[in-house]
């Protein structure tokens, strides 16, 4: 019971934070192997890790060629430190095409450069490979902070026009996290949307440096927190007028993006691709009744033999298999799942005299979490990577204890010797206040998910697997599988 509940502590931030995970993290590096043969769909996986190469080797084209990234596991596997290589094929003349049309190749390049995201080297490595320039790399030289974002742009000559790729930091983006728990009252994400008008100013700097009377092309990709700058960038820049392009050669791909844009603003602009899963909590927050949506198609990949697809592509990999559930209405596959949960935290019956205990709208939970559950975050990733491994392991052994106290200065204990320890610098009352916050946020909006989760051992595994559907190895084999689904259709 005390192991289940652990995981409580991070359903709680996910949830209410539309974002993703943030241990272990992807990340990319690319090498040549354009003298292989590719399959159908452009993409195939190896399992063996490779050497990069560097972008002078003999005989690479920059302008069409396979090229390879790698990801470290996320699902449980005997080998976690072992990386999954994907090899994908860049062609310039995917964006000689309409961007209002779908292209599965683009799509699964555009899932790569998403993937290179947390590491400067690999960045840099694969947008020279593919024949970039000019590679900036934004806060990718510092820690990051609640008010960092890390994001790469790069350009490159094809034909007679400039195309300018931006891709957003969705891996081990760290403090940045509590960021995404701004939501505010009114209009766009509050927190992605002052980080993409950050990205929409430099971007106008960056083209007018780059690409300047010239015709001019944007590559816009992204994936979990990265999606939802993407997405949101891709609103502000179709609403706006001082970055002069067209839909037609805007091409936006994003991953797995939680809501991010107000309901006015989610327009179904035919050039921006949304892929999303049907199962994946993190797609699904804040829900819908927030009044936050995402602009453009959603392109769903959703499949339920998803277990199948993960072995195909890793024999190692595990995903727990969904067991109906009947200690509650039926819940008998994901979705079902996915929607019981949402419904218990954002959809509560209000039985209590005590509103702030509330989220079912987005002005309940900025009045009644927000601030606070974005300082806990911001506690957690404060502390040092070893201290932060020492709080995790304390939440476990004491995960009940902790909980079962409802004024919060059971948690408050454990953290403030380990901030003391790293001397990170917070105000003590606020502190207590806030652990009291989370415990009446895992207690009040999480009273049936917990019951449920502690005392039903099929419960837990789904729950499990629930979140495992927003992994990155998850994301690849869906996307690969609804391109193949496609085809033969």
């Amino acid at each position: 019971m005390k192991n289940r509940s652990l995981l409580l502590f991070v359903i709680v931030p996910l949830i209410l934070a539309g974002c993703g995970h943030t241990e272990p993290v992807p990340s990319g590096s690319i090498i040549d192997s354009s003298s292989e043969e590719s399959s159908a769909d452009s993409s195939s996986t190896e399992s063996s890790s490779a050497e990069s190469s560097s972008s002078s080797d003999e005989g690479f084209d920059p302008s069409q060629g396979d090229v390879v990234v790698e990801m470290s596991p996320m699902l449980k596997t005997t080998n976690t430190d072992k990386p999954y290589q994907i090899s994908l094929k860049y062609k310039d003349e995917y964006f000689t095409e309409s961007a209002k049309t779908y292209n599965k190749d683009l799509s699964m390049l555009s899932f790569g450069a998403a993937m290179v995201t947390g590491s400067s080297d690999k960045a840099n490595a694969f947008f020279t490979e593919t024949g970039f320039s000019n590679i900036t790399l934004h806060d990718f030289d510092k820690e990051p902070t609640k008010d960092t974002m890390g994001y790469i742009m790069a350009h490159k000559t094809i034909d007679d026009a400039e195309l300018v790729a931006v891709t957003f930091r969705g891996l081990d983006y760290g403090l940045e996290w509590t960021n995404n728990f701004l939501i505010g009252k009114t209009g766009n994400h509050e927190g992605f949307n002052l980080r993409a008008e950050e990205a929409y100013t430099a971007l106008q700097t960056y083209v007018n440096t780059y690409a300047q009377n010239k015709t001019l092309k944007l590559w816009i990709s992204g994936y979990s927190r990265g999606g939802a700058l993407s997405n949101t960038l891709a609103s502000i820049i179709l609403k706006g007028d001082k970055v002069n392009v067209t839909q037609d050669n805007m091409f936006v791909y994003t991953y797995e993006a939680p809501t991010c844009v107000s309901e006015e603003d989610a327009i179904a602009y035919e050039n921006v691709f949304n892929i999303t899963n049907e199962a994946d909590l993190i797609a699904s927050i804040p829900p819908a009744n927030y009044g936050l949506k995402r602009c453009g198609i959603d392109y769903q990949i959703y499949d339920a033999n998803v277990s199948t697809l993960l072995r195909e592509f890793d024999e190692e990999a595990v995903l727990p298999e969904f067991v109906a559930v009947t200690a509650t209405d039926p819940l008998e596959k994901d979705t079902d799942l996915l929607n019981f949960v949402l419904t218990s935290v954002f959809n509560k019956e209000e039985t209590s005299e005590d509103k702030t205990i509330y989220a079912n709208t987005r002005e309940e939970y900025v009045d009644n979490y927000q601030d606070g559950l974005s300082s806990c975050i911001g506690y957690i990733f404060a502390l040092k990577p070893e201290t932060r491994s020492q709080l995790l392991e304390k939440l476990k052994t004491d995960a009940m204890t902790i909980i079962g106290d409802q004024t919060g200065q059971e948690l408050y204990n454990v953290i403030k010797p380990l901030l003391d320890k790293d001397n990170v610098v917070y105000d003590d009352a606020k502190l207590l206040a806030d652990c009291a916050l989370v415990i009446k946020a895992v207690g009040n909006l999480f009273v049936m998910v917990l019951f449920l989760y502690a005392i039903n051992t099929d419960f837990a595994s789904d729950l499990s697997r629930l979140i495992s559907m927003h992994y990155t190895e998850t994301v690849y084999v869906l996307l690969k599988n609804a391109h193949s689904k496609e085809a033969s259709n």
